[in-house]
This record gives structure tokens, sequence and C-alpha cells, in this order.
């Protein structure tokens, strides 16, 4: 399955879902820009997509709630060993009745790995993030907050957020 994403302005990114709603899109908007998600078997629609290949998911994004996304930029020859890491981890969610979905990404033609989580709002990610769970486990793979972890790293991993505006 392949997956895209591409970001610009919330006025840019609306007409932009407004012109392709005959394609499955969802539509999320940040601090400062926003950006719109194609899960598709096909090409991407977007004339600047990031691209990648999914390798891990549960359920179907939906345009509600509160999506964090993990940015990690890892180093070539550490993908194997951050993507069994990843895996491992990931399976918690599983059973977290906040999460509503999640797709964790390996980039084509880029580093940056991107692991979207799709949360029922910011209070349900908030529990989570304050959890020993995720400080043990999920945030040394996710955020190389460990040493050991670190060198898989080509940069700073970061976080961002996003809601998805209630389609009327």
């Amino acid at each position: 399955m392949n997956f895209y994403v591409t970001s610009g302005t919330p006025d840019y990114m609306e007409k932009l879902v407004e012109k392709n709603a005959k394609h499955p899109l969802i539509l999320l908007h940040g601090n400062g820009n926003s950006v719109v998600l194609h899960e598709t078997d096909k090409k991407s629609i977007f004339a600047v997509p990031r691209n990648f290949e999914v390798i891990a998911q549960k359920g179907q994004f939906e345009q509600k709630g509160y999506f964090t996304f993990y940015n990690m930029p890892i180093m070539s020859d550490e993908r194997p060993v951050f993507e069994k890491k990843a895996l491992d981890v990931i399976s918690s969610l599983n059973t977290n009745d906040g999460v509503i979905a999640y797709r964790l990404l390996r980039p084509i033609k880029a580093e940056t790995y991107l692991f979207i989580i799709q949360w029922g709002g910011p209070a349900s990610y908030e529990v989570w993030k304050n959890s020993n769970e995720y400080k043990t486990s999920f945030s040394p793979v996710f955020e190389g907050t460990t040493q050991a972890l670190q060198s898989m790293f080509n940069a700073a991993a970061y976080i961002t957020t996003y809601s998805a505006p209630s389609k009327e």
C-alpha cells in the first residue's frame, strides 16, 4: 500500500481536498500549516508528495480527532534494526482505547520515517504520553531518548500534532 502526504497553507489544502472529493483524503490542520493524507494502491494525486510504504497499521483513518506525527530520520544502515524495534513497541497500541488508527511508514527516496497515530482527542494522547509504557518503551525507539538508540538517528526526531476538521 502506498501512502502520500502533502502540506501547505490551510486554504490551499482545503481546496485540494474539495477538488479531489472522489479520493479518500484526510485533511489535517496544525500549527501554521495543514497536511493532506492519501492512502492508495495507485499513484499519488499530489503534485509533490512525500511517498511512503505502509509497514504496520491499525484501523482506518477518519476525518475526526487528533493526530500525532512522529518524524524519525533513520540512517539507512540502521533501518532494519529500527523497524524491528518499532514493530515490537507499537503492538501495545492495539489495545489502547484512545487510538483510532495508526500507520508506521517507511520513506521512499528519503530518510525520515513517519509514524502517524489518530487519537479520539488530545486528552487520550496526553494520558498515553504520561504513561510509564510511553516513557520506558515507546519514547526510546521513536524519539531516540536513550543513548543506545540515538545512534540510529541522522538528526533529532520530532513530533507534530494536527486536528481533523469535521466534514460538514
